[in-house]
């Protein structure tokens, strides 16, 4: 290819800068690049633009358009195998991540199966529903009306405490065995009272406070540090069990609530119903 033949194929004058010659390159190749334009034409018309590119800033000699097409088609064919081993590859690996994928939920499903069945599966059900038949006792022994029971003193503390809310109590004791915390400005003069009663839950016997004559008045003092206060918040601890075997998935959440469950809310659920007779309690309907 003449030098002027370059320059014409090029669109420039012979005195062209290189700058100028790459500029035009760059516009001509974005026109004819097999890519942009898949005419017969538009190919012929490309390797003719990079011939003449070559000779002009490339090659000292002129380069042959038959050479340019072969080095170009083989580069081509290169890129081509590059893509095709690069799509197989991709393939490779993402039947490999499938396969993983796989077995971790045919792992889980297997967890979930021992977590849900057998021995396992039966201990969690039985907290599960222990743990709602709870739940639903205390909340109703929690509205219903309180009861009176009498009490009689048998003996009172003479140092004062601090209580969670910053109240200074004392402790007293009655004859059935029971110890209170009480505000201390009241905790000595429910000794010398006629009539103590205890106002306390109707079914599991949770005391909220005590009641006593103080002369011409009604006294009633809280107790402190006693269950019947948090009560209703405790109750709602006994519904781990129950939810997380109703929403029983393969999944993080259930195996660590069925761990809960079966150890720490069974544990708590044992202490609960064999302290302060409240299994008695419980299975009298608060009759004993």
């Amino acid at each position: 290819m003449k030098t002027g033949s370059a320059y014409k194929i090029l669109g420039i004058e012979p005195n062209a800068s290189p700058d100028e010659i790459r500029k035009a390159y760059r516009f001509l190749v974005k026109k004819y690049h097999p890519d942009k334009n898949p005419s017969a034409a538009a190919a012929q018309k490309f390797l003719e633009i990079q011939a003449a590119y070559e000779q002009l800033l490339e090659a000292p000699q002129a380069a042959d358009s038959a050479d340019i097409e072969r080095r170009y088609r083989a580069a081509q064919d290169q890129y081509d195998q590059d893509l095709e081993a690069y799509k197989k590859q991709r393939a490779a690996a993402r039947e490999k991540l499938r396969q993983q994928k796989l077995r971790e939920e045919a792992y889980k499903e297997a967890y979930l199966k021992r977590l849900t069945t057998g021995k396992i599966g039966l201990w969690h059900r039985s907290v599960a529903f222990t743990g709602l038949l709870l739940f639903l006792a205390i909340w109703l022994d929690f509205f219903l009306p309180h009861q009176r029971q009498s009490l009689l003193s048998y003996s009172y503390g003479i140092h004062s405490y601090n209580s969670m809310n910053d109240h200074q109590v004392q402790l007293f004791k009655s004859t059935d065995g029971r110890a209170f915390w009480v505000s201390d400005f009241y905790a000595q003069a429910l000794p010398r009272t006629q009539q103590l009663h205890a106002l306390q839950t109707p079914w599991l016997k949770q005391v909220k406070a005590l009641e006593f004559n103080d002369g011409l008045y009604l006294r009633r003092t809280p107790v402190h540090f006693s269950f019947y206060w948090a009560q209703i918040w405790v109750g709602l601890l006994f519904l781990i069990p129950i939810l997380s075997w109703y929403f029983a998935s393969a999944d993080i959440i259930f195996v660590a609530g069925s761990f809960i469950s079966r150890y720490a809310i069974c544990a708590f659920i044992i202490y609960f119903l064999f302290t302060e007779n409240r299994f008695i309690h419980f299975v009298t309907l608060g009759q004993l």
